[in-house]
């Protein structure tokens, strides 16, 4: 499993999370301090999502057609620009962009991998193999919010933001000049090689390549996307507005801020290689539901707490161990269906869901936070994972044993 192909993938995107993730607890308290409102703060973390949602579609089927390492190169690469462009950065207006900006990037970089490493797993090891790759996803994301933390006490914002260049730049390189252009697995069956040959074919070889409408009303592509749509609708929610209940309402520091955030990733990434082999073996549907319970328990908890350590337990356990239920099913039906769709297709949808559910927890959660409250939002959040999970089991309830 831990090939060449598999670990470059894997190390480039712990970097590159590790300083996607670095930003998350930044940015709303950066926001903050140019003089931006909740509304402000709840448009500015999920800007990124207008355009991976404009790019998203069109990427999935022209890395199925030509491959994905150069769509993963420039995709990182357009992270570094970001991150300078936040440094330079001293206006609302000006990280809004730059937030937008990084949307190019995160509409290459996530599908890309994920249908990589999907290329790679054998048939009836997809778990294993996208539950061993989240953790690498996962430990980024977990790692990012304690050091910007740390430094954010100790030094300053924009020494965050030199970091972030430096790992997006070396992410970059590591996959321009050690990742193969070609998944190495002949076991698992993966559109992209079908589809490189083609040039020997006649063009009646596009069959290969299902259309739109057999993809969108795919049920399994519809579950998982209602399933990733809601758990990404809940992070919007906590990644916007943990950060501020905890340092302004509370009064926490930055760094218990990222001990909480970066807890959550860790507790996720720990579990997932585990979680990827239940996925494998077990029913997927209950995985996903113990995940949904404990997702929408931490977050109806931080409703109503203001003790710090019990925000801190349930995020951990709670938020972080349930994400990780959910997210291994989704990414391991992913892999499954994407076979027959089209790995990077489907990576693109889910990127697609991703952004959508970042998009209305974060914009939607800024505007409940201004005319209701902020702790309303995440009472909300806890109700839509549960809506989430209901139409995932409801459309892959007859489809689940297809793809296994």
């Amino acid at each position: 499993m831990l090939s060449r192909g598999f670990l470059v993938v894997g190390l480039s995107m712990m970097m590159a999370t590790l300083g996607l993730g670095a930003a998350t607890p930044i940015i709303p308290i950066f926001v903050g301090e140019m003089g931006g409102d909740d509304i402000a703060r709840g448009i500015a973390y999920p800007a990124f999502t207008v355009t991976q949602l404009a790019i998203s579609p069109f990427v999935g089927r022209l890395a199925d057609r030509y491959g994905r390492k150069w769509f993963l190169v420039f995709g990182l690469f357009t992270y570094v620009i970001t991150a300078m462009g936040w440094f330079y950065s001293d206006s609302v207006i000006e990280i809004v962009f730059f937030r937008a900006f990084s949307g190019i990037g995160s509409a290459l970089i996530f599908p890309m991998s994920q249908s990589y490493i999907g290329a790679l797993a054998p048939k009836g090891s997809e778990g294993r193999y996208m539950g061993t790759f989240n953790l690498f996803d996962f430990v980024g994301f977990g790692l990012g919010p304690l050091l910007a933390g740390i430094l954010r006490d100790y030094t300053s914002i924009n020494l965050i933001f030199l970091s972030m260049t430096f790992l997006f730049a070396i992410a970059t390189l590591v996959v321009a000049f050690l990742l193969p252009t070609q998944p190495q697995n002949n076991k698992a069956r993966d559109l992209t090689t079908h589809v490189k040959s083609k040039s020997s074919l006649p063009d009646d070889s596009r069959h290969l390549r299902p259309s739109w409408s057999q993809i969108i009303k795919n049920p399994l592509v519809q579950a998982i996307f209602s399933l990733r749509a809601s758990v990404s609708c809940a992070i919007g929610v906590s990644f916007t507005f943990i950060p501020v209940v905890l340092e302004e309402d509370i009064g926490t520091s930055a760094t218990a801020v990222g001990l909480l955030i970066g807890g959550q990733q860790f507790m996720g990434g720990a579990v997932q290689p585990l979680m990827g082999m239940f996925a494998d073996k077990y029913s997927k549907h209950l995985i996903a539901l113990i995940g949904t319970l404990l997702m929408a328990s931490a977050y109806w908890i931080a409703t109503f707490s203001d003790t710090y350590w019990i925000l801190l337990i349930s995020f951990v356990v709670g938020a972080g161990l349930g994400s990780a239920m959910s997210q291994v099913v989704a990414a391991t039906t992913q892999v499954q269906v994407g076979r027959t769709l089209g790995l990077s297709t489907v990576a693109s949808i889910q990127s697609m869901a991703f952004a959508i559910g970042i998009l209305i927890g974060s914009a939607g959660g800024g505007v409940v936070a201004e005319l209701i409250g902020r702790r309303f939002t995440f009472a909300l959040a806890g109700m839509i994972i549960i809506a989430g999970y209901t139409i995932y089991a409801a459309r892959s309830s007859h489809d689940e044993k297809v793809v296994t």
